[in-house]
């Protein structure tokens, strides 16, 4: 009994047959105190061989230990459990969240020593698995900084992609910080179920804390703001001009509508596409001139893929001294704003 004691928990076979074959070695070599562990017991299939029969053992035998541990963890303490009351992206998150965080309980645990030991006689494959307590403590640990680390970069890429107007981009970047704190969190559950004593130096729950705030920060002002993408046309004798695409960000932005505005199409919410043209000009006498413009507007919505194609009435522009320039831009002025009267409507709906 005492030889057992003394005998390391990673034990490689000796002679033909390893001690911790026997159970009562492998609860003696890896107590269930300081150690999780796994061990697997497999016939060779026809036509299998050692070497595959070996590691279906090996595979069988980690996947003992990490079901070990997973069921300890959930017995413990459940991530999954966190209500969150609140609004749209609040449950959204929580939905991806807890759909992430089983998905990364599901992984297998990492750090765990496998010995192996084939009977040629009886042809059939051994493993035995261990993993200590505290390399799992050191391991998950360093995990969590490691993770936390990669939610403030990518909140932080997340926030100046919004700046610049690449909403989609700096969306893609928030799902990735979900992803990592999940991995983060079940961590934290790992080493609470571990040692329930864990302080906040060991869990960094805190900084856990103030990260989600700012994750349901940032994606709350991605959702509130409207990314605008807008392209015009515009034509006076043959020639384009930039009348309406000057002024119509302006009276969007205006409207308390939340636009921000894009040069990338891809990242907008909105495509705004605007086919403008002066349709006639009079002289009314007296030097004073008139124009008419007209404008095709399409509304392209990203979000549901659909296109709405709001009808504008003409607009009228006047000035004197027969400048039929000047009368054009008035023009197209007044047809920016009969416009945004439609378009502003729609996208807030």
């Amino acid at each position: 009994m005492l030889s057992w004691v003394l005998f390391p928990c990673a034990v490689m076979a000796q002679g033909t047959a390893p001690l911790w074959l026997d159970s009562d070695v492998r609860n003696i070599q890896c107590p269930a105190e300081t150690h999780y562990t796994g061990f697997a017991e497999v016939s060779v299939a026809a036509g299998e061989g050692q070497e595959k029969a070996l590691n279906r053992a090996k595979k069988a035998a980690v996947g003992e230990l990490s079901e070990r541990v997973r069921v300890m963890v959930s017995t413990e303490k459940k991530s999954t459990d966190v209500s969150v009351s609140g609004s749209d992206i609040e449950e959204q998150i929580r939905s991806k969240f807890v759909s992430a965080v089983r998905t990364a309980s599901q992984a297998e645990i990492v750090g765990s020593k496998v010995d192996t030991y084939y009977d040629v006689t009886r042809k059939t494959a051994y493993a035995f698995a261990s993993v200590s307590k505290a390399e799992l403590i050191s391991y998950y640990q360093k995990q969590i900084a490691l993770y936390l680390n990669k939610v403030e970069s990518a909140l932080k890429s997340a926030a100046e992609l919004a700046q610049k107007g690449a909403k989609a981009k700096a969306r893609k970047q928030c799902e990735e910080v979900i992803q990592h704190f999940a991995t983060v969190a079940f961590a934290q559950d790992l080493l609470t179920a571990i040692d329930p004593q864990a302080d906040d130096a060991t869990l960094q729950q805190r900084r856990s804390e103030r990260l989600r705030n700012e994750l349901l920060q940032t994606l709350t002002d991605l959702e509130n703001s409207i990314y605008v993408y807008l392209e015009c046309k515009e034509i006076v004798d043959g020639e384009e001009v930039e009348y309406i695409a000057d002024k119509l960000p302006g009276l969007l932005t205006d409207s308390d509508c939340g636009c921000n505005f894009t040069t990338d199409e891809a990242n907008a919410d909105y495509v705004v596409k605007v086919d403008a043209y002066i349709a006639r000009c009079n002289d009314s006498g007296g030097g004073t001139v008139f124009c008419w413009a007209n404008a095709t507007v399409s509304l392209y919505n990203a979000h549901t893929q659909k296109t709405l194609k709001p009808k504008i009435p003409e607009a009228k522009g006047g000035w004197t001294g027969k400048n039929y320039t000047k009368a054009g831009e008035e023009a197209f002025d007044e047809l920016a704003k009969k416009i945004a009267e439609k378009v502003i409507p729609m996208m807030k709906n």
